[in-house]
């Protein structure tokens, strides 16, 4: 792999190459705008990840220190070189790793944005580890990938990056790791919960003999198979100008103006702007160094960052994520005897899809008493200071979950995978497995005849009740059905929510409980008019944040009530009964097929395209076979400087694969491809031309088309739309890119 550098830095370098799209091919597609009503956020995988500075490496050895960071070499052993210091036991590489982890395990992310890390290992060195050397062996081996990019420091004795390669690394430019017990580079890092099948690193090549004070980033992002969005993680440095530092280096002779310092981190936000356009949908986490969000408006401008607003009551927002100690006061031997905390928010979580949740962890900043009045030894003279357990970094990490699919997603269609959700607690099973799967009603779709033991239940809460989430089904009533529950969720005494029909007055309603206890105390959303014998799309949001509690009718919201007692309804996702004073209640009478719950509450516009548009063709959508290596299915528009950056395809014939969606379990849907030749500006395949259209299924699954021979070693760019008999307005996916194999 190569890295890109940016052209700012290199005046030499060849623009980009912009993808060419010919034959009335569309521009390729941008960043979302949060709140854009055509979002379709609802459509892709969930990204459940965090940023997090470790500062792996940083200067001082005792807090009073420069630079200093908790845990860069590790715990005192009680031994003492020959010069009085403190020998540290060498666990600080695996102690930040074990925060990683603890983060990872606690917030069930499955993706980390690391700045300031180590990796790999320098030549030369014996001894030591590095942190991504750490992690890997702390999480499951085989489940997590790892990209990476190496930063260079401002006091490197070499004043320019030294070029090395690993196998582990993209691009293994960067400084040495410093520190006793660390090796590796200097580096920005990504850990993802599957396989990155392609990478990208954009530099931000800060130039040596400006005076400017601080680390030459780059921005790294990783695609990673089966996800549409694309993970960047960057470090902007916020450079300054230092003329008191004894000038024993080249690049601090010449000391800038605010100015000069402005125009280089403007130079840095471009490129991260410029980077993240390229693809149709990002997640960007990053330390940038501010806490001036104005300066960052072209970000937001493109993005939702994930804490400008509360989820639910008394969620903080805009929390801070940097500590840092002012106003010391230091004794004879270099030890604090007083201090001040002072924080900021200086790193941010970017998505073009929106978030559903959002948090600082506040508790594993270095937030450590390092009074020598506490820790006699934590000076100069021993260097024995000792951070909390919880103190990682002087850094808090930033986690956030993205608008993604369903959490839980049951067809009920008869299927083999009929109930099968994301995990085998999520999968869901009969009671008493009676349930009469052989009906081809809509599609195929499960029947019920009343009885609560015929319910589908899962082994565990599919949501969370006490936040914000979406239930969703479709349902026909038996003409002579009673008060009958689509979908619930058990709490111990009553269910935390209830999707259900009522016959007292024939109607849909949406209801939460206030509390878990006997009787029947519930607040609901009452829509009138049930049509029995007819499928109806029923869906209910609750918007923990405003206390709304929505009820929608074949994408239409028909009513509304407010709820505020929240309460955790712990017990299992139910479909096709509720529970009311410990009693299972209210068996279905008819026909549900496609129940679904989101871990958010879907905006009024995205319940009703979900309810009544195709969905674009782009979630977990596969290019084609390709060779053996690190390849990429090239759903995205970065331009190809090297030749490299898309995957190159097994054969001169490959097969493109795309999944579809149409709101209508019942009916057929297909995918119609276009392919363009961009190394001869040939089109090929057009949507909706003979030869475009892919094979069919019911209602939503997998779909492919083997292409017509293509020519060897050229450049193809292709795109698709998901169809059906009668839609006009097909949603059509971001553009896909590959290369054919050499004759």
């Amino acid at each position: 792999m190569r890295r890109f550098a940016a052209r700012w830095l290199h005046a030499w370098a060849p623009a980009l190459a912009a993808v060419l799209l010919v034959g009335g091919q569309a521009t390729p597609a941008t960043a979302l705008v949060p709140g854009d009503p055509t979002a379709t956020g609802h459509t892709r995988e969930s990204v459940r990840a965090a940023t997090w500075n470790m500062c792996g490496e940083a200067g001082g050895r005792t807090a009073s220190d420069a630079g200093y960071c908790p845990w860069r070499n590790g715990a005192a052993t009680g031994r003492y070189d020959e010069d009085g210091f403190s020998i540290p036991d060498g666990s600080g590489p695996r102690r930040k790793m074990e925060g990683v982890v603890r983060l990872i395990n606690e917030r069930k992310l499955n993706a980390v944005l690391l700045q300031e890390v180590c990796v790999g290992r320098t030549p030369g060195d014996a001894t030591g580890t590095s942190h991504l050397d750490e992690l890997k062996k702390l999480l499951p081996a085989g489940e997590w990938s790892f990209a990476s990019a190496g930063v260079t420091r401002p006091d490197d004795p070499h004043g320019v990056e030294p070029e090395r390669r690993d196998p582990e690394l993209l691009d293994s430019e960067g400084s040495d790791c410093r520190g006793d017990h660390l090796t590796g580079t200097l580096s920005n890092a990504i850990a993802v919960k599957g396989k990155i099948t392609w990478r990208s690193e954009d530099d931000f090549g800060t130039p040596v003999g400006t005076g400017l004070s601080m680390n030459s980033g780059t921005i790294l992002c990783a695609e990673v198979e089966g996800w549409e969005s694309h993970l960047c993680s960057t470090h902007i440095s916020n450079f300054h100008s230092d003329t008191t530092k004894e000038k024993k280096e080249p690049h601090w002779e010449v000391p800038i103006s605010t100015d000069t310092a402005a125009a280089y981190y403007q130079k840095q936000l471009d490129i991260v702007e410029r980077v993240v356009k390229r693809f149709p949908s990002v997640v960007l986490g990053g330390d940038f160094n501010t806490s001036n969000q104005t300066t960052l408006k072209p970000l937001y401008d493109l993005m939702a960052e994930c804490d400008q607003r509360a989820y639910f009551p008394g969620d903080a927002v805009n929390e801070h994520t940097k500590l840092t100690r002012g106003n010391e006061v230091t004794s004879a031997n270099g030890g604090y005897t007083s201090y001040t905390m002072t924080s900021s928010k200086i790193d941010y979580l970017f998505s073009t899809g929106g978030f559903t949740g959002c948090d600082s962890r506040t508790e594993f900043g270095d937030s450590t008493d390092y009074l020598v009045a506490t820790q006699s030894e934590c000076h100069l003279g021993k260097r024995n200071c000792r951070p909390d357990d919880d103190a990682y970094s002087d850094h808090t990490p930033v986690y956030g979950y993205t608008q993604g699919g369903p959490a839980v997603s049951w067809k009920l269609d008869g299927s083999a995978t009929a109930t099968t959700g994301p995990t085998d607690e999520l999968n869901g099973s009969s009671g008493d497995g009676t349930s009469d799967w052989r009906t081809a009603e809509h599609g195929g779709a499960l029947y019920m005849d009343g009885r609560v033991d015929e319910a589908i239940v899962a082994r565990a809460p599919a949501v969370d009740t006490t936040h914000s989430f979406t239930v969703s089904a479709w349902a026909k009533l038996d003409a002579d059905a009673g008060t009958s529950a689509v979908v619930s969720q058990d709490g111990t005494r009553v269910s935390g929510m209830i999707l259900f029909y009522n016959a007292g007055d024939n109607s849909w309603r949406f209801g939460l409980p206030r509390a878990d206890a006997d009787g029947w105390n519930i607040d609901q959303a009452v829509a009138p008019g049930a049509v029995k014998g007819r499928w109806t799309r029923l869906t209910g949001v609750y918007d923990a944040s405003t206390g709304k509690v929505s009820l929608f009718v074949d994408g239409t919201k028909e009513a509304e009530t407010t709820h505020t007692a929240r309460w955790a309804a712990a017990g299992p996702f139910v479909v096709g009964r509720d529970l009311v004073s410990g009693v299972r209640n209210a068996g279905f009478k008819g026909h549900i097929q496609r129940a679904e719950a989101f871990s958010y509450a879907l905006r009024d516009d995205q319940v009703a395209s979900y309810s009544g548009t195709m969905t674009a063709p782009t979630d977990k959508s596969v290019a084609m076979p390709v060779v053996e290596g690190m390849n990429s299915q090239g759903c995205h528009q970065h331009g190809d400087l090297y030749g490299n950056a898309f995957g190159t395809a097994a054969t001169l014939t490959p097969t493109l694969t795309a999944t579809v969606r149409h709101p209508d379990p019942s009916k057929d849907v297909w995918a119609e491809f276009s392919l363009w030749d961009n190394t001869t500006s040939t089109q090929i395949l057009s949507l909706g031309t003979p030869g475009s259209k892919s094979s069919t299924v019911k209602g939503q699954g997998t779909v492919s088309l083997t292409v017509p021979t293509l020519t060897p070693g050229h450049s193809y760019g292709w795109r698709v739309r998901t169809a059906d008999a009668t839609t006009n307005n097909n949603p059509v996916s971001a553009n896909c890119h590959f290369l054919t194999p050499a004759a």
